[in-house]
């Protein structure tokens, strides 16, 4: 079901329909929960969910799961590993649109020292 949820929201993303997308995405968090900790749909779908939402202008919301989808990469992969980039890029996007161009650094800089080291 993850997955026909995920491609639901992303197909709705598409098409313009973020609210469509949003529910989707929110039931693809809930069949990933249900999933070993360490597989990486619960982390794609946070990051899905957050997108969606820094979309809509809703960036204290995105903010949580993006914050969440770092949380449980982390967990699965350690916090140097290059799955992490994409997330931080994400979260610094979602900073910038809010006015906080300080911490969307912080984030773009997290990403590119992942960047090099690898």
């Amino acid at each position: 079901m993850w997955e026909r949820y995920n491609l639901m929201g992303q197909n709705s993303m598409n098409q313009g329909k973020p609210a469509d997308a949003e529910a989707h995405f929110r039931l693809a968090i809930a069949e990933a929960e249900k999933l070993d900790a360490k597989d990486p749909k619960l982390a794609a779908s946070l990051n899905n969910l957050a997108n969606c939402l820094r979309m809509q202008g809703k960036y204290a919301e995105a903010e949580t799961h993006y914050k969440r989808a770092l949380e449980v990469k982390q967990k699965a992969v350690g916090p140097l590993h290059t799955d992490l980039i994409g997330i931080y890029e994400n979260y610094a996007k979602m900073l910038r649109a809010a006015g906080r161009e300080a911490e969307a650094n912080k984030m773009d800089a997290h990403a590119r020292a992942i960047f090099m080291k690898k």
